[in-house]
């Protein structure tokens, strides 16, 4: 039986697709495999860029995967440009109403304050409830924190700016400060 000519044309491209994104996912292997983590990012956005045109969801995971990159690269502002952009085409496509696909947004901002940048995590967990309350769901995230000094009442060293909700242990003389 012959395979209409619509059908082979579908499954050519789909082909070319498949074999285009795992040449790009060798070479960010490759770039991350040599501790070129910008260069791994940039590869995973030319992906996401890419995957935009036909899959939201496989977007997504491209800007996550350019999202960790960017983090051990060291530039949390292209990080959580990668996280803004993934959740702004997910809200948009209307995915935010699916668990699994709202957990994975909100891993971003785990991996952001594990990296140390808690401002940028505070931002983006914000911007994730915006979306959620614009869908009727409901915030994910308590972005309230506790207010600490900006030097420590033992030794007066300045402390550092990531810190949990509840306390903060100073740098210089070990001293544990709670929130007030």
């Amino acid at each position: 039986m012959r395979v209409p000519h619509s059908g082979c044309m579908g499954f050519l491209l789909n082909f070319r697709r498949n074999r285009h994104r795992s040449k790009a996912w060798k070479e960010a292997y490759d770039y991350k495999r040599a501790g070129n983590f910008t260069a791994a990012a940039k590869v995973y956005e030319r992906i996401a860029a890419e995957s935009l045109q036909y899959n939201e969801l496989i977007y997504e995971g491209d800007c996550h995967d350019a999202l960790e990159c960017w983090l051990k690269a060291g530039n949390p502002e292209m990080a959580l440009r990668n996280a803004r952009d993934a959740l702004k085409v997910i809200a948009n496509a209307d995915w935010l109403k699916h668990a699994n696909t709202t957990d994975d947004i909100c891993k971003m901002v785990g991996e952001l304050y594990a990296a140390g940048y808690s401002p940028a995590a505070d931002t983006f967990a914000n911007e994730i409830n915006t979306a959620l309350i614009a869908h009727n769901l409901p915030p994910r995230f308590d972005t309230q924190h506790g207010k600490f000094p900006l030097a420590c009442p033992q030794c007066g060293g300045t402390l550092p700016s990531n810190y949990s909700d509840l306390s903060l242990t100073c740098p210089f003389c070990g001293a544990v400060i709670h929130a007030e």
